[in-house]
């Protein structure tokens, strides 16, 4: 009777529990931490939607914004991934100007974002190691009254950048100070809704997408 036994007769949960295991034996290192920055966003204007002969739109105003939120940096090797969430101020639709006897009117745009960035070292040393990093970003973008009905649930952008970790001595944090590029995979807002200030009726028929370059410091923990 022959006594070999095939791979393709193994168990499947067998198969499925080997690799659980090579993956729970991988060298891995967890850190939690607290994130924040600067975002200089570069995002298009919105034209009315009327053809009146007259040039009427919204521009898009305090293009400095700020992010803040949480971390969780999973060491894999020379691969690390990084989730997160964080809030985000985008900037101010400026409508001032747009129409005629209009006193004052702006929208504020913000963001919650979901990023995944895998983290690649290119320098490992004791106490600075600079990285590279790329991955994608799901956001949901939210505005001011009407303002809102024009925006997307969700938009999906890419983001590359470089970064090193800092270890400070005697001490169990990490920093890690990033420069950061960021740019829209798809659209923010829908081009077939509009809105309505005072008679002027807007629809941002070339939506814009997210663009901005950011300064960001993590402190993991």
């Amino acid at each position: 009777m022959n006594t070999s036994t095939s791979i393709t007769s193994t168990p499947r949960w067998a198969l499925l529990a080997a690799l659980l295991f090579a993956l729970g034996t991988m060298p891995a290192q967890a850190q939690l931490g607290i994130t924040g920055g600067l975002n200089f966003e570069s995002i298009d204007d919105i034209q009315d939607s009327q053809d009146s002969g007259v040039d009427r739109e919204a521009a898009f105003d305090n293009s400095t914004g700020y992010h803040v939120g949480v971390v969780y940096n999973l060491g894999l090797g020379p691969v690390d991934v990084r989730p997160g969430f964080i809030f985000r101020k985008v900037g101010t639709y400026d409508f001032q100007g747009a129409v005629n006897d209009l006193e004052d009117q702006a929208f504020d745009v913000t963001a919650y974002e979901v990023p995944l960035d895998l983290r690649f070292t290119v320098l490992p040393t004791p106490i600075i190691k600079p990285y590279i990093l790329a991955g994608p970003q799901l956001t949901f973008v939210r505005g001011e009254d009407e303002f809102d009905d024009v925006l997307e649930d969700q938009s999906f952008s890419l983001n590359i950048g470089a970064g090193t970790d800092i270890s400070l001595p005697g001490l169990p944090l990490t920093l890690q100070p990033e420069l950061r590029y960021e740019f829209g995979a798809t659209k923010f807002m829908d081009e077939d809704s509009s809105f309505s200030i005072g008679d002027t009726e807007f629809s941002p028929q070339d939506s814009p997408r997210f663009s901005a370059f950011s300064v960001r410091l993590n402190i993991l923990f």
